[in-house]
């Protein structure tokens, strides 16, 4: 028997792990985003389809609260200290710490998916249950 069906399409499963990862984000557990790209590993059969879901997921859940905080308040201070540290100058580089922290948090979701998929298929095959996954 079944528990978890993994055969939920990737227009369930991204709105799922982004909503999940903005809620953790907005609680102030931003570390566990990982745990929203685990969700999205188990629930999907594909384990690179739950990596890129995972990704843009995760990149949304953390661009959409950074991109309402700079509307609100101008983070040109913190942003500009990166780029001071970075060793970057100039007004053509100001968007890199947003970049950056977009990516950032979506490899962190994705990583966790790819580890959801694989752990997952790795406990059916010890189950005695085997799972075709590519």
């Amino acid at each position: 028997m079944e528990i978890v069906r993994r055969r939920h399409p990737w227009y369930t499963v991204l709105p799922l792990t982004a909503i999940l990862a903005f809620l953790l984000t907005l609680t102030g557990f931003w570390q566990l985003i990982f745990a929203a790209g685990f969700l999205a590993g188990i629930l999907m059969k594909r384990p690179w389809g739950s990596f890129a879901v995972a990704l843009v997921g995760g990149s949304l859940a953390w661009g959409i609260p950074l991109a309402i905080a700079s509307s609100g308040y101008p983070l040109t201070e913190a942003s500009s200290l990166l780029l001071e540290i970075l060793g970057l100058c100039g007004p053509c580089f100001a968007p890199i710490p947003y970049i950056l922290s977009v990516s950032i948090s979506g490899i962190v979701t994705a990583l966790g998916a790819l580890l959801g998929a694989y752990g997952y298929a790795v406990l059916r095959e010890e189950g005695g249950e085997t799972e075709e996954v590519r």
